[in-house]
């Protein structure tokens, strides 16, 4: 419907919110506070604006919009409702027995509606169309010093004999509404934008379109616009956003929405902005039918990173290689152990409980001491039948009285590999250390027998050169004990072969990193694979992220924009989850550092109420629980949408509350469209003169 101020320049700025007022007008304030209003509306004037549906916005002023100039000071405001339900009018009493007593006197041949009066006479039916609405006061547009309109969160003053008309704003005048921002806010809007090296504030993406109800026959029909919904790239910058609903209503459609305008936004100032979606699911990391046969990664080619634990064409491997990661191996398959019935014998809990950070290369006497564990570490995996890369070499410091003995014995001679250190091949290494084992116990005991100390093979500082901790790796390789009795041994990580991946070179977790540093999507597909990579390696994932940011911002520089996506968060930041934690510590205090944190999930409840209390940015769909309900309600104005979010169940209808909106906005989120992304980007490497990184 075309608005007849929308080429206009009119003397009252606050005109364009109510749109076609003759057709727009729908009623009269016979109530009001500073929270509430009664509105007295009629069926006809009704019909005239395509209803009034629940949770409708309508708009409230005294200004008389046929001589808006003449308006005086007091009146110059426009007060903006939502309708939350029916209000009840003095006369209600009378007009219920208007209608019981005329449909008991109806004949059989009167079961039928006749026309629209249904047989009451015209005055009766006049009086029968009028009713009530409650609604609920979201706040109060005015002109500001600067003559701009500003809207206010709530109302300043009100007049006992209210004089207030009332309008449903449709087209023109409802997208102004919804998509308001304030002065003050857009400053802010662009100073953050510049800070994070956009060369203006970023253009505002359209989400979706205003809807109110799951039946949307007339306000949504043919004859009514659409009006489009615009949310800011720059409010999910450096913020915590909330997707919230159940499975199959919307929640990855508007997470991949969400990522797409991000990145549109990033690529079209040349801002380098790193996204991270961990997929518990694999819904954005694959394409499927929702998103007409594509994902996110065939839309955004080179700039979008897969990962998989499980080898996977198109993807790169998550798993780690614990040849050249033994830290993290030992770490992670000390965890996949935790309930293995023979972890309590003694040189395996000491295995496993004894961690292989690499200590300060400076300190040469227990980097020594580590480099022979790893060695050690390394043929336990060789014999627990782990594949070792091609052409691995296991390097350890050579001690001379050492290689001798096993020489001597017939076992293997390591090679040269630099100054004080030689290699074996893994096969090679299983036999050379079983041999050490062996020649150490035999040592100890010439040396008691000697009455000397039973050091064994002792370093240049005199000190015994397998110390316990050593003794103990050794053991594990060779299944026995001190006292030559059988354990479990190597045997005990065999079950944790599918962790390992021989072909990864080099960190996944600082490769992850790197990635974001530059720009890119990364996705990693925690769908398949072993389950336990998706809590250890997702957690040292967030950690480094975390440490990498914050790093630069303590060293004071401009950390980079970085958006983590996570699925199913209630197991990551529940209520019971310590502040301290690496992903409470992400969500809550990432924003410093420039660090976004989105987070999805069915169950808001069980989200640690800290993080729901310091959420900017809320998209929410269908929930069934009145408990989770309950616990959105305390939240801005959800409690409005209660009854709605029970009912509803319409894939896409989502109530969004977002950092410059101060107020929630039902709306229908547009379907993920791979097609029109390609176009836009393709767009705008036309106009900046760029192509895909």
């Amino acid at each position: 419907m075309s608005n007849v101020f929308d080429n206009v320049v009119l003397p009252n700025k606050l005109m364009p919110l109510l749109g076609d007022f003759d057709t727009n007008h729908v009623g009269y304030v016979y109530g009001i506070d500073f929270q509430m209003a009664t509105v007295l509306t009629n069926d006809k004037w009704k019909a005239r604006v395509a209803g009034i549906p629940h949770n409708s916005f309508l708009v409230a002023t005294a200004i008389n919009p046929q001589s808006p100039a003449s308006t005086n000071q007091f009146d110059n405001e426009l007060v903006l409702l939502r309708v939350v339900g029916p209000a009840r009018l003095p006369s209600d009493a009378a007009m219920l027995q208007t209608r019981i007593e005329h449909n008991q006197r109806r004949e059989v041949n009167e079961r039928y509606p006749s026309g629209e009066t249904d047989g009451f006479d015209p005055m009766t039916q006049s009086e029968l169309q009028y009713g009530g609405l409650e609604c609920r006061i979201l706040g109060t547009f005015f002109l500001d010093d600067d003559g701009e309109i500003k809207l206010g969160s709530d109302v300043e003053n009100y007049f006992a004999s209210t004089r207030l008309r009332v309008y449903k704003p449709r087209a023109s005048a409802l997208e102004k509404i919804v998509n308001h921002i304030n002065a003050d806010r857009r400053r802010t809007m662009l100073a953050d934008a510049l800070a994070a090296g956009f060369k203006s504030a970023p253009s505002p993406i359209p989400i979706g379109t205003v809807r109110y109800t799951s039946t949307s026959r007339l306000h949504r029909g043919k004859d009514e616009p659409k009006v489009p919904v615009l949310i800011q790239p720059s409010d999910f910058l450096a913020r915590r956003t909330a997707v919230l609903g159940m499975t199959r209503i919307g929640k990855s459609n508007t997470v991949k929405t969400t990522v797409a305008s991000v990145a549109t936004a990033g690529r079209r100032d040349g801002i380098r902005i790193g996204q991270i979606i961990f997929d518990l699911n694999g819904e954005y990391s694959n394409a499927n039918h929702q998103d007409d046969g594509s994902s996110i990664a065939e839309v955004f080619g080179d700039d979008c990173v897969r990962y998989r634990a499980i080898d996977t064409p198109g993807f790169l491997d998550l798993r780690t290689n614990f040849y050249e990661q033994p830290a993290e191996a030992l770490n992670l398959i000390s965890k996949l152990l935790v309930n293995d019935p023979f972890r309590g014998q003694t040189d395996l809990q000491q295995f496993l409980d004894s961690g292989l950070e690499e200590p300060e290369p400076t300190d040469l006497s227990n980097h020594k001491r580590w480099e022979q564990r790893v060695a050690v570490f390394q043929a336990i995996l060789q014999e627990a039948g782990y594949p070792a890369p091609a052409g691995f070499q296991v390097k350890f410091p050579a001690n001379k009285d050492v290689l001798e003995a096993v020489k001597n014995a017939g076992g293997p001679t390591p090679s040269p590999a630099g100054k004080g250190i030689c290699s074996l091949t893994p096969k090679d290494a299983v036999d050379f250390f079983v041999a050490v084992r062996r020649l150490n116990y035999e040592l100890r005991e010439e040396q008691k027998a000697s009455n000397k100390p039973p050091k064994g093979f002792t370093s240049s500082s005199g000190n015994s050169w397998v110390d316990p901790m050593m003794e103990s790796y050794l053991n594990v390789l060779a299944r026995e004990n001190v006292t030559g009795t059988s354990i479990r041994g190597y045997r005990a990580l065999v079950s944790c072969k599918e962790y390992h991946s021989p072909k990864r070179q080099g960190d996944v977790v600082q490769e992850v990193v790197s990635h974001l540093l530059a720009g890119k999507i990364v996705i990693l597909d925690l769908s398949a694979g072993p389950v336990e990579v998706r809590s250890v390696l997702s957690k040292r994932i967030a950690q480094q992220i975390f440490d990498t940011s914050f790093r630069i911002y303590n060293a004071g520089k401009t950390p980079q924009n970085i958006v983590i996506y996570v699925e199913e968060a209630h197991n990551l930041i529940g209520k019971k989850e310590e502040l301290t934690t690496t992903w409470p510590r992400i969500a809550k205090e990432g924003a410093k550092a420039k660090i976004a944190f989105v987070y999805a999930t069915q169950e808001p409840s069980s989200i640690h109420p800290n993080i729901l209390a310091n959420t900017e940015n809320w998209f929410v769909t269908h929930l069934n629980n009145d408990d989770e309900l309950k616990a959105l309600g305390k939240f801005y104005d959800f409690a409005d949408f209660t009854a709605s979010l029970k009912s509803a169940q319409d894939v896409g209808f989502a109530r969004i509350k977002t950092l410059s909106s101060p107020f929630v906005v039902p709306v229908q989120i547009d379907r993920f469209t791979p097609a029109d992304l390609k176009r836009q980007l393709a767009e705008i490497a036309t106009t900046t003169g760029t192509l895909a990184r």
